[in-house]
């Protein structure tokens, strides 16, 4: 039996396998190699690694882990999860092999949707970005556009005042602000456009202008969008975990979560940056630590 398996191989499932195997547990971590950050080209913000490219971080993460006899790496889909006798869990894989282990840490990533613009996938990751507090000082002080088809694009676009006075708003043919919180918008020299976009325009990744269906057309020199979280993970269904409101997994400052062996660390339990994904996943690696020793000192 595998003490630990840990389901993710992005900055929290690395960081909780490394705690783990550190502690001398026996760590199998599992991983697609699908990270939701492929078409990232960089990721800041990270103390001693501003500026690494994803998959640099990945490799580097992995030679991290295989230097410890204790941790070991599988490419492989896990299809469910299963508590099994005596708390312990059966875990079955794509490829068929069924692994048992002691507990369980859910680090997997989300996938995300973007909006419905035609052409949007050439920009995200270059010139579109979601995360102002990844990228903001990139595309500081330039002439930027918001996409947004929900609510919350006035929470990011109170965010992106900080980087750009140089901001405009487009819902895509969305009605989404009410009137209150159009005035916001328009005293804070933010232009709305609802119409919807007809094509993004620019080279190489670099958006350059916007063209709407009225024919209209803005030079921007890049934006941000919000995006959409696929947050339906049918292992957490299965096992009973509880969610938030939201839909995120709800673990406490250990990864704990109302299962026991069960952590979760990272995006699926709420939007975060790669440096914070890293501390959950460091804290859930400790957590493990701290509850199997505690459980063998007392049984003693």
């Amino acid at each position: 039996m595998i003490d630990v398996v840990v389901i993710g191989g992005g900055p929290a499932g690395m960081s909780a396998a490394l705690v783990a195997g550190r502690g001398k547990k026996q760590v199998l971590l599992i991983d697609e190699e699908k990270p939701r950050n492929a078409v990232t080209h960089a990721s800041h913000a990270f103390l001693t690694q501003d500026g690494i490219k994803p998959e640099v971080f990945r490799e580097k993460g992995r030679k991290d882990l295989l230097k410890y006899p204790t941790i070991s790496i599988k490419t492989d889909k896990v299809l469910s999860v299963e508590k099994a006798e005596e708390d312990s869990f059966e875990i079955t894989v794509e490829s068929g092999e069924n692994i048992t282990t002691k507990n369980v840490v859910l680090a997997a990533g989300l996938k995300e949707k973007l909006p419905d613009v035609k052409g949007i996938e050439d920009y995200y990751g270059s010139s579109i970005f979601s995360c102002p507090f990844c990228d903001g000082w990139e595309m500081k002080d330039k002439p930027l556009i918001l996409i947004t088809e929900s609510s919350v694009g006035l929470h990011s676009a109170k965010l992106l005042k900080n980087w750009t006075d140089d901001l405009i708003i487009a819902t895509n043919g969305n009605e989404i602000f009410d009137a209150d919180q159009k005035k916001l918008l328009e005293k804070n020299q933010i232009r709305l456009i609802e119409e919807r976009i007809v094509e993004l325009e620019g080279t190489d990744g670099e958006l350059q202008g916007v063209a709407f269906e009225s024919g209209e057309k803005i030079n921007v020199s890049g934006g941000f969008c919000t995006t959409l979280l696929d947050k339906h993970f049918s292992i957490i269904d299965s096992l009973g975990i509880e969610l938030s409101e939201a839909g995120f997994v709800i673990a406490d400052s250990l990864g704990r979560t109302n299962i026991k062996g069960i952590y979760a660390a990272g995006e699926i339990t709420g939007p975060s940056q790669l440096v914070v994904s890293a501390s959950q996943g460091h804290m859930a690696g400790i957590g493990i630590i701290n509850d199997s020793s505690e459980a063998a000192f007392e049984g003693i």
